[in-house]
């Protein structure tokens, strides 16, 4: 999909369709997923080369942002702000003095929300376009923060309770702390794209960058660094509550075992007992008792309730 805005428009992004003519002042130039006809036409469009989807991804950092005569090349290796069940895909932008060409594989709320933009804010110039796209991203990915936050909030309610938890529930704990990380890795990924992308255009600004587009990239700066420290908060509290749940279940585990020692304590006396009377000799002076055989049961019985009396008073079958 080609979709493009038009400077001084009505606000309204403009899908291409083959046959269609060329926009008379393009200003932003969204690829989609593009086929190679979208290609070729953004390229006539715009007069720029439009990356491949393997540029995009190269690990080295010169191929990910540079500038190449007017225009800076710019992109995100994982891009991903929609949230559970989508995918990461690269995202690659090109801006010069006239227009903003974005090449991303994925749908993204984020374009969604800077192409809505448009129609309340007019755009004055490619970098003030560039801008808003980058805005956008950096509040998508605040809000995606905060309800990662708020999610940690019920998650802590509910490990840290009076109630006993069993260990089929803190099982599940840990996988909504599993699903939270992921969510924040994702997020995290993002914003390091941005930050550099940021950074990038900060110390190169051309000439044809307005200073209120500068000061706007500055609070965007700002602001991801404060988004930075908020995620290792997030990033430490997710860890404390993994701790927690496997702790928890460490002393499950440990009253467990403890019961059965104490089971198994209680239980020597008896056999004792048992083996002192089952021996064989001719002579034992219990055999001739009229009432042996039920004392010596009830000696049985009392060996092992001595003990347990004796671990509960202490507070060894409980779980203090």
């Amino acid at each position: 999909m080609l979709i493009i805005h038009e400077q001084g428009h009505s606000g309204v992004p403009t899908p291409w369709k083959p046959g269609a003519g060329k926009p008379q002042k393009p200003i932003w130039i969204d690829l989609f997923d593009p086929s190679e006809e979208e290609r070729r036409c953004a390229a006539e469009i715009t007069g720029l080369r439009v990356p491949e989807r393997g540029d995009l991804g190269n690990l080295a950092l010169s191929s990910r942002i540079r500038t190449d005569d007017d225009a800076m090349y710019l992109s995100i290796p994982y891009f991903a702000d929609s949230g559970e069940g989508h995918h990461a895909a690269p995202v690659g932008i090109v801006v010069t003095n006239r227009v903003l060409m974005t090449l991303r594989f994925e749908a993204s709320p984020a374009f969604d929300l800077a192409s809505e933009s448009c129609r309340s804010h007019r755009w004055e110039s490619s970098a003030d376009a560039l801008a808003t796209l980058i805005e956008a991203i950096v509040n998508l990915s605040a809000q995606l923060m905060e309800d990662v936050s708020g999610d940690l909030k019920k998650l802590s309610d509910r490990i840290f309770t009076r109630e006993r938890i069993g260990t089929p529930a803190l099982r599940n704990c840990m996988l909504e702390v599993g699903r939270l990380e992921g969510a924040q890795a994702r997020n995290r990924s993002s914003m390091l794209g941005v930050q550099r992308i940021v950074s990038f255009v900060r110390a190169k600004k051309p000439e044809w960058m307005s200073d209120e587009v500068e000061l706007r990239l500055r609070v965007v700066d700002h602001d991801l660094r404060t988004l930075d420290e908020f995620d290792d908060q997030l990033t430490n509290k997710l860890q404390f509550l993994l701790d927690a749940s496997l702790g928890f279940i460490s002393t499950d585990q440990n009253h467990v075992m403890k019961v059965l020692t104490v089971t198994s304590v209680a239980t020597i006396p008896p056999v004792i007992l048992a083996g002192i009377w089952g021996m064989n000799f001719k002579r034992m002076p219990e055999l001739d008792w009229t009432y042996g055989y039920p004392l010596a049961l009830g000696a049985i019985a009392l060996s092992i309730l001595l003990p347990v009396l004796f671990f509960k008073w202490r507070g060894w079958l409980t779980g203090d």
